[in-house]
């Protein structure tokens, strides 16, 4: 007798919990096997479940409850601004909060740069291309340009790009020193800035997959918005304003707003904190006069 769907989830769900792992793992999984959406899982909780297809969720749920895999490694893609993009052990899962930032950028530049004609955009750190293809896709008449240190994680990035249909310029490089001299109007990062304390306490989830050089930002997490900091001067467009948009760790936010002000006493025309949704700090906003009298 065939096993039921809800048979094989309650297992899945079961063994989950009994590991201090996501429940709905097992659930999101066999939504992605069967091609169905939740409504569809659940409302056919009692239809029979394929003996191949119940033999690969037991595997792929007891490789995430005993070796941490990701579920995003394991699908191959994860979901972003409401689009799918490929990933795998070369960049990052792209998370949420992220979203957050590609919406600001959108706000910001419509707030305090609205006559600005098809803006120059650099994406620092770029990894599945997530933010750089999301823009792209957002803003039509941005030309956007990104840039990563890993080759492996560019070749994904151009994949994304090609798969959605964004016209992205990608750049193999450290930062902004493949940009240096080049006019950009607008810079996003979402740079590596988990300190050299929190290495130690990641979930394996994270520590044991995800790639270390686009996590570790040294020992206090800030070495990338330095290095970025000192660098912006050298790819001001020449317009009058240029806009930056950070994300950061929770507890970086004063930190981060400091190096801005110490690096343009003059500039700052708008500066701000702002938090995610769950209530953390999680992105740096900051307009700069770049013209000066």
């Amino acid at each position: 007798m065939k096993e039921l769907r809800y048979e094989v989830l309650k297992w899945a769900a079961d063994l989950l919990t009994a590991h201090h792992r996501d429940a709905n793992i097992g659930e999101l999984l066999l939504q992605a096997r069967l091609g169905l959406t939740r409504t569809d899982l659940i409302t056919g909780l009692r239809e029979p479940i394929a003996s191949k297809d119940a033999e690969w969720l037991r595997r792929s749920v007891e490789e995430h409850v005993y070796k941490g895999t990701p579920l995003q490694y394991m699908l191959g893609c994860a979901p972003f601004y409401g689009r799918s993009f490929k990933v795998n052990a070369d960049v990052l899962i792209p998370r949420q909060e992220t979203e957050e930032l590609v919406w600001r950028v959108g706000e910001w530049a419509k707030r305090y740069a609205p006559d600005l004609d098809h803006p120059a955009v650099c994406d620092i750190g770029t990894g599945s291309g997530a933010i750089a293809v999301t823009l792209g896709l957002e803003h039509p008449d941005w030309r956007i340009t990104a840039v990563d240190l890993s080759e492996k994680a560019l070749d994904v990035a151009r994949e994304n790009a090609d798969d959605l249909g964004a016209q992205i310029v990608f750049c193999p490089g450290d930062l902004l020193c493949p940009l240096i001299h080049q006019p950009f109007d607008i810079l996003v990062s979402n740079p590596p800035y988990i300190t050299k304390q929190e290495m130690g306490g990641l979930d394996d989830t994270v520590r044991d997959y995800e790639p270390h050089l686009a996590l570790y930002g040294g020992n206090d997490g800030l070495d990338c918005y330095r290095k970025i900091i000192a660098d912006m001067p050298l790819i001001f467009s020449g317009r009058s304003v240029f806009i930056a948009a950070f994300e950061i760790g929770a507890t970086q936010g004063n930190a981060v707003a400091d190096l801005i002000r110490r690096a343009f006493p003059n500039q700052i025309e708008a500066l701000s904190i702002e938090k995610d949704i769950s209530g953390h700090d999680r992105n740096i906003m900051v307009v700069l006069q770049t013209k000066q009298g």
